[in-house]
């Protein structure tokens, strides 16, 4: 009951709440090194081409030979001398798995999967929670290893759930809503690139506002056509080109706000940004509500339980959305609150920054090194006197 009220691990900077009790999550429902543990496991047989050509689904027992580091796979993998002896009988195992999280990758471009290669930003503290500063989070093969896997493994259970005809817990991802993507097209045509979904058709109303002081006033509002002829692709291709340019940062961001947020649901409608059929959450049952109900689904079909009823299973879904918006914000805001005192001990100093976004009351900057976001309020430009176009999203000044 309080797994399903949290609805999912809340991963603060300086530490975890987790939803399952402490006992659990760090004991015996964690794949610790040399002991027995219970599992449910995707055993998927992948051929050359990263096609799944045999899958079952199983309870088992699992005895974890290494607890490893992303740190120390990614330089096992480069040839470090030092961990490869350390690791001898391993070192085969990973070049393996290596090989088919490079294959598993490339099966997923080629079906227009989108991959934003964000930094992420790694928050250093003192040992009184105080923070110190910002690095980028490192993302290597021994990070694409367990992403591709993990990706394999959700998806392999998600299509065997649906085949088998039961209610089930889907992630879904809805293709954007066609006004936003309009508007970001708008601003990357500054920049001189596109989605290359052609014109959107518009429809245009004019709406009269009346005031209580009795005056009128006329506005026009614009609605995007819904039948956009957009994929994954389109993105994918445009984040290829952007790669490595001054004018990346801003576009991948300003394409992220063009998407709609991921969400749980019992009807399927695919995963945009995958580019996938048929997805849902199965790999981490111990920070995650729906996770722990696909396991129940699962041994369900494997004759060890209930099948829930569709009907609790959407208000699951539904709970299971929040929680995890209300678990982002909450690990948002606390990152926010560090940044803030951060900040304020440094009001006086210069820094680089990258203007993410304009509006009608100031722009929106990114400090270059330290990931920090704030707005320049537009009556606090220095020189002129600045307004707002909005057509054209510039902040432009009288002179």
């Amino acid at each position: 009951q309080e797994a399903r009220l949290r609805g999912t691990s809340v991963y603060f900077p300086d530490r975890a709440v987790p939803m399952l009790p402490f006992e659990l999550s760090t004991n015996i429902c964690s794949l610790n090194p040399r002991v027995e543990r219970l599992v449910l496991s995707a055993l998927l047989e992948i051929d050359h081409r990263g096609e799944t050509v045999e899958q079952k689904f199983t309870a088992g027992v699992i005895r974890s030979v290494e607890r490893m580091t992303y740190t120390d796979v990614h330089l096992l993998l480069e040839g470090d001398a030092g961990l490869r002896a350390r690791y001898r009988p391993l070192v085969a195992r990973f070049q393996l798995m290596q090989e088919l999280a490079l294959l598993l990758n490339r099966k997923r471009v080629r079906r227009g999967s989108i991959d934003f290669d964000l930094p992420e930003p790694l928050i250093e503290f003192d040992r009184w929670g105080a923070m110190t500063g910002v690095t980028r989070a490192p993302r290597n093969i021994a990070h694409r290893l367990i992403e591709e896997f993990m990706l394999a493994a959700n998806e392999a259970v998600a299509s065997h759930l649906e085949n088998a005809g039961i209610a089930s817990i889907y992630r879904i991802h809805e293709k954007p809503d066609p006004r936003r993507v309009m508007e970001f097209e708008e601003v990357a045509a500054h920049f001189g690139y596109s989605l290359g979904v052609g014109a959107i058709p518009v429809k245009k109303f004019g709406i009269t506002d009346r005031h209580r002081d009795g005056t009128k006033r006329r506005r026009d509002i614009v609605l995007a056509d819904s039948n956009v002829n957009l994929s994954s692709r389109n993105y994918q291709r445009l984040v290829s080109k952007i790669e490595g340019k001054p004018e990346e940062r801003i576009l991948s961001f300003l394409m992220l706000r063009s998407l709609k947020q991921a969400r749980y649901s019992v009807e399927n409608v695919g995963h945009f940004a995958l580019a996938a059929e048929t997805y849902t959450h199965f790999t981490s049952p111990i920070r995650r509500y729906p996770d722990l109900m696909i396991h129940r689904l699962l041994r369900a079909l494997l004759g060890r339980g209930r099948t829930p009823h569709e009907s609790e299973l959407q208000s699951i879904a539904e709970e299971c959305s929040q929680s995890e918006r209300r678990a982002a914000d909450a690990e948002r805001e606390l990152v926010e609150w560090k940044k803030v005192k951060f900040m304020a001990e440094r009001v006086g100093e210069d820094f680089d920054a990258l203007v993410i976004s304009t509006t009608k009351y100031g722009l929106f900057v990114e400090l270059g090194d330290l990931f920090v976001e704030g707005l320049v309020p537009i009556d606090t430009l220095p020189g002129d006197q600045y307004t707002y176009q909005e057509n054209v999203r510039k902040i432009v000044g009288k002179r």
